[in-house]
């Protein structure tokens, strides 16, 4: 009996958690508009230094989760992040941030978990499919953006940003009324060992909402210093269409305020805009359109913490199991 075809949109957690939970009951094809996996879930390179730019941590409170990770776990490819937390305020005022539970990275970067669980996988990257068409003989017919031919598929299922989910599906499967809020990452390269005492700050009362120390996370190299430096969501959204270059040097300039460290000896800095973060409220809902073989998950459909995003993906894949 031939399986039925299931095509996958987008390479994140969501996406990759689907494709391996589907893959012995039906033919998966992911499709990544980016060139790699693990959307937010992601890692930079450049020459010594490794920007985690999206997710920084993550903890796994449910059993489920911790099963799903132990293995990983003994395998070194998932690994406590150690260090002191701190709060710092707009005046530069360290006072002590207490974490209560295992903070978690992926080894030797973030994105390095996703790439692992995307081994075995039938993944096109730097693919943007098309939005949907009429069904035809009951199946979609997917093409990408330039109208090359894609395959035909029993179901598809979105992991993509909520405005991009729906025009992929139109009316057939609304769902950009899921809010959004937009995020900054200024990443800061420098050519020395981190000497301070903290490994992550939140901040107050200022544009800049943390500040992670990326080189002192497990198998990075520690030699050279990577640091994220994240922006609070109401100044991202009122300076998301800000020219680039004047965002990253106002950026640059509280890093300098806040930490009393010179960015311009920063021997890398870049900019990463993400218009879509993290989920504006936190929801538990199920995107499932059994009739027309159509679903939809990801960060915003739970919140935007990596273990919901598993749980939720863990549980749409039941559900479509149960309705091929």
């Amino acid at each position: 009996m031939t399986k039925p075809r299931i095509a996958i949109i987008g390479a994140g957690i969501s996406g990759i958690i689907l494709a391996r939970e589907l893959q012995n009951i039906a033919d998966v094809k992911v499709f990544e508009k980016s060139r790699g996996v693990g959307g937010r879930m992601s890692t930079r390179y450049a020459e010594q230094f490794a920007f985690d730019h999206g997710a920084q941590c993550f903890t796994a409170r449910s059993k489920a989760f911790q099963r799903f990770l132990q293995p990983f776990i003994v395998s070194n490819d998932v690994a406590p992040w150690l260090g002191k937390a701190v709060n710092i305020d707009n005046d530069g005022t360290i006072s002590p941030r207490f974490w209560f539970e295992t903070h978690l990275v992926a080894a030797p970067n973030m994105n390095s978990l996703c790439k692992k669980l995307a081994v075995g996988l039938d993944i096109a990257s730097g693919v943007e499919v098309a939005p949907l068409q009429e069904k035809q003989h009951d199946k979609w017919h997917l093409q990408d953006k330039a109208g090359a031919d894609l395959g035909v598929y029993d179901f598809v299922i979105s992991t993509a940003p909520p405005i991009q989910t729906t025009n992929l599906f139109g009316a057939k499967f609304n769902v950009a009324e899921v809010a959004m809020q937009p995020c900054y990452a200024l990443m800061l390269g420098f050519n020395k060992k981190w000497d301070r005492d903290w490994i992550f700050a939140k901040v107050r009362n200022n544009p800049i909402k943390l500040i992670a120390i990326n080189s002192s996370k497990p198998a990075r190299n520690n030699e050279a210093t990577s640091l994220v430096i994240h922006t609070r969501d109401a100044w991202t959204k009122e300076n998301l269409e800000r020219d680039q270059k004047e965002v990253e040097e106002i950026l640059c300039q509280n890093f300098s305020q806040l930490t009393k460290i010179d960015y311009q000896e920063a021997a890398y800095k870049s900019l990463h805009r993400w218009r879509y973060a993290l989920v504006d409220e936190t929801k538990n809902e199920t995107f499932f359109d059994a009739q027309n073989k159509l679903a939809a998950t990801s960060d915003w459909s739970t919140n935007s913490r990596v273990e919901d995003v598993w749980i939720a993906a863990m549980n749409l894949a039941k559900l479509v199991k149960s309705n091929l």
